[in-house]
């Protein structure tokens, strides 16, 4: 038992997962810690046996295992809003009810480098893909993602794709005091919301090791539920104008072309309204990029064959003028 403050509390949410949580809960208590923490689970009236399950697990830990249960079922993006109010840590780790951790000392190397490198916010590790059936397997979409793995200041990178693994995380919970969750309940991006959230204010780290199991099967969010594109584009708009407002750093041609290119989308976009287009009109030429990579972007849009071309004829036009 524990009856200290908790440096890390595990958020955990849970619905329809009698199958695999027992597993999920086990990694988290098998943790080997130097320090007290405790596992908040939002249990978010499931029709099957979740709920029982945990019940059993916060009447055998009491002072580690903390049971959220409820009678209305708040979606994914509600519950864990709901969950996160709750964790009391320094630190907040997270992880999915159909995941395993399965390195006992995740948590303690985790800590061990944010307490010691003030100036980051982040900790992510690599991960194993497993089956529905707990069965290790190679997935291509998984090695695309792991290209992309990067440490210090990554929201650039960031905006060009969410390459975190959300389960593996260790961040510090004071970045949640001024961030307010998209509660709406078919709404499931919140992961990567938060990572664009941190990164312009704290560096993110990538612990080279695969501290945990990732499930993946039929249920996963990522594979069931539909991405809300109109939610996104609102909030990638408050994101660029939070970058704006706290931003001191001098942008070099590479990072203004990327904040560049995503206020390109926020005016492309259909669904987006009058007032948010006119405010990135406004913003855009601060982070005007240069005439060439411009160019190169809308080509890159187009096409490589048109790429081709365009360096064919300026190759053409310098090789005429030399003749000249």
């Amino acid at each position: 038992m524990q009856h200290s403050e908790p440096l890390v509390s595990v958020c955990m949410i849970a619905y329809n997962v009698e199958a695999f949580i027992e597993k999920s809960i086990d990694g988290v208590l098998n943790q080997q810690t130097g320090f007290p923490i405790e596992l908040v689970i939002g249990e978010d009236c499931s029709k099957d046996g979740t709920r029982h399950i945990c019940e059993a697990y916060a009447q055998r830990y009491p002072g580690i295992v903390r049971l959220l249960d409820s009678d209305v079922n708040h979606g994914m993006a509600g519950n864990y809003a709901r969950t996160l109010e709750h964790c009391r840590g320094k630190y907040i780790a997270v992880c999915d009810s159909d995941d395993i951790w399965v390195d006992p000392l995740k948590l303690q190397k985790q800590v061990d480098f944010l307490e010691n490198n003030p100036d980051y916010g982040v900790v992510y590790t690599d991960v194993q893909t497993i089956s529905e059936t707990g069965a290790l397997f190679e997935d291509p979409d998984h090695e695309q993602i792991r290209e992309n793995y990067a440490t210090g200041n990554v929201f650039f990178r960031l905006l060009q794709g969410n390459f975190i693994n959300h389960p593996t995380t260790l961040y510090r919970r004071a970045f949640l005091d001024d961030y307010t969750f998209d509660r709406d309940r078919n709404y499931y991006n919140h992961d990567h919301l938060l990572w664009l959230h941190i990164a312009p204010l704290a560096k993110i780290h990538f612990m080279d090791a695969k501290t945990t199991h990732y499930r993946k099967h039929s249920g996963s969010a990522t594979r069931s539920a539909v991405s809300n594109r109109k939610k996104f584009q609102w909030h990638l708009y408050q994101i660029i104008l939070n970058f704006d407002q706290k931003n001191r750093a001098p942008l070099d041609t590479r990072e203004r072309l990327s904040i560049f290119q995503k206020m390109l989308s926020i005016l492309y976009r259909r669904e987006n309204n009058f007032s948010m287009k006119t405010r990135m009109l406004r913003l855009m030429p601060k982070y005007f990029p240069g005439m060439m990579p411009v160019l190169r972007l809308v080509m890159t849009k187009m096409g490589i064959p048109l790429v081709q071309s365009l360096n064919e004829n300026i190759l053409n036009s310098n090789l005429t003028e030399s003749n000249l």
